[in-house]
């Protein structure tokens, strides 16, 4: 004997079934909502820290070979940024000579990172001691140029081996001339003034930037970002500070945006 189904019967259990489908939506869409916010945020942490880390690894970098430090207050240094070493192979009045950067032979005496030019700074230790300290001549780059010049730095002074004789070496002219103490063999340190600061690069974003400065009348040019996004000024994104230890560092603190917890450091220049 068959059993009849009424079809308000049916009618109930299918509105009850999308009912409960509904509510399985809307857990699911929470859950799903809340996996999102938890994945969003752990995003924007990563962002943060990631910023920390670069900025602090950029300003250790630079400043551990950096020459002639100035903070300008809190959020910004100045130095002259380490492109070049090498030694005087050959001097003249207001030019000096360096070995061949490129060689055939050995390592080179001469070692330059980036292409050198008007405004670049030149260090040259000299033969003079005062305090039983050592003393460095400091002069401006006019011009530079690799080029092959006969005869000068040759095999034969001990400036490049004999397979590097046709090389060309590297002559710096100078916006003054070099004092008598300049000698052949001083070591040379080439830097490039320019500043690391904290600035607003548009739509909310604070981040780290390096401006290239002119070498004595302080003026720099265009910014250019180069980590970030930090936290504001006012927020703590940048904080840079003397140590009072010895020796002498400079302490940074670096805090990402948003979520950052910030990262400290400290440079021994």
């Amino acid at each position: 004997m068959s059993r009849r189904v009424r079809p308000g019967y049916l009618l109930a259990e299918a509105l009850c079934a999308l009912a409960l489908a509904g509510l399985l939506a809307v857990a699911a869409a929470m859950l799903l909502s809340g996996a999102r916010r938890s994945l969003h945020a752990a995003e924007r942490r990563d962002r943060a820290e990631r910023a920390e880390r670069e900025t602090l690894a950029i300003l250790r970098e630079t400043l551990a070979g950096a020459d002639g430090i100035i903070l300008r207050g809190d959020t910004a240094v100045e130095f002259d940024l380490l492109i070049g070493t090498g030694v005087v192979c050959d001097r003249e009045t207001a030019a000096i000579v360096l070995p061949p950067p490129t060689v055939r032979s050995g390592p080179p005496l001469t070692i330059v990172t980036q292409p050198l030019g008007p405004e670049d700074v030149v260090a040259v230790r000299t033969s003079a001691i005062t305090d039983d300290e050592e003393e460095w001549w400091i002069g401006v780059v006019d011009s530079a140029q690799v080029r092959q010049l006969p005869g000068v730095c040759d095999p034969a002074s001990g400036w490049r081996a004999g397979a590097d004789a046709d090389a060309a070496v590297l002559r710096l002219t100078l916006l003054d001339p070099l004092p008598p103490a300049v000698e052949e063999g001083a070591p040379v340190r080439i830097g490039r003034r320019g500043r690391l600061t904290l600035y607003h690069a548009g739509g909310g974003a604070w981040m780290l930037g390096w401006r290239r400065c002119h070498p004595w009348l302080e003026v720099c040019g265009a910014v250019q970002p180069v980590a970030g996004p930090l936290r504001p000024p006012s927020a703590g994104g940048l904080r840079m500070r003397w140590s009072g230890g010895a020796p002498v560092g400079l302490e940074i603190l670096a805090t990402g945006a948003d979520v950052g917890r910030g990262v400290r450091g400290v440079v021994y220049p």
